[in-house]
């Protein structure tokens, strides 16, 4: 499950000002480290800043994401750390995408190249992460292959069949799980 990280500064305006410069460059640089802050970018997916006018010309700054976790080997800041998604997470992204597959085929249409680049992509990052299931991967991965295969045929008959497949084996394996 992604962790939320906080972070609240109360900083004067100049010192904000220099914060949202500092992330700027963070960002065009590429590094995960804002500088001196200890705000790592490599430990968040996604993030807000809020700032609060204080009183006495002070601000609150509330720096909020939710993160995944680092993947081991990424020992140095900027722009070194590899980021990886926990199972969860790339799970529940599946879940909306096999469902927009569904439902295309549902309808007799061809699903849109995006849902299913997606929907393999975060197959491929699933059978490649820990966790319960994994006796179940090789046969989801020759699934995926099926999938692959029916799409660039043009064919939606069968990618209503590999979806049908897909979705007992899917349920099949998340019973053995809950």
């Amino acid at each position: 499950m992604p962790s939320k990280k906080k972070y609240n500064l109360h900083l004067s305006r100049p010192e904000a000002a220099d914060l949202l410069r500092r992330l700027a460059d963070t960002l065009e640089a590429g590094c995960d480290e804002v500088a001196t802050l200890g705000v790592s970018l490599a430990e968040l997916a996604k993030f807000k800043i809020r700032i609060d006018l204080g009183q006495d010309d002070i601000l609150e700054v509330k720096f909020t994401g939710t993160g995944f976790t680092v993947c081991e080997g990424a020992q140095e800041p900027c722009g070194s750390g590899v980021v990886c998604e926990s199972l969860s997470g790339v799970k529940k992204r599946m879940q909306a995408f096999f469902k927009a597959l569904r439902d295309s085929v549902a309808k007799a249409e061809m699903p849109s190249q995006e849902i299913v680049s997606v929907f393999l992509a975060d197959s491929e990052k699933m059978v490649s992460l820990q966790g319960d299931g994994e006796e179940s991967y090789l046969a989801w991965s020759a699934l995926c292959c099926r999938l692959r295969e029916a799409f660039d045929a043009g064919s939606p008959t069968e990618i209503a069949a590999v979806a049908e497949e897909m979705a007992r084996a899917k349920k099949a394996c998340h019973a053995r799980y809950k």
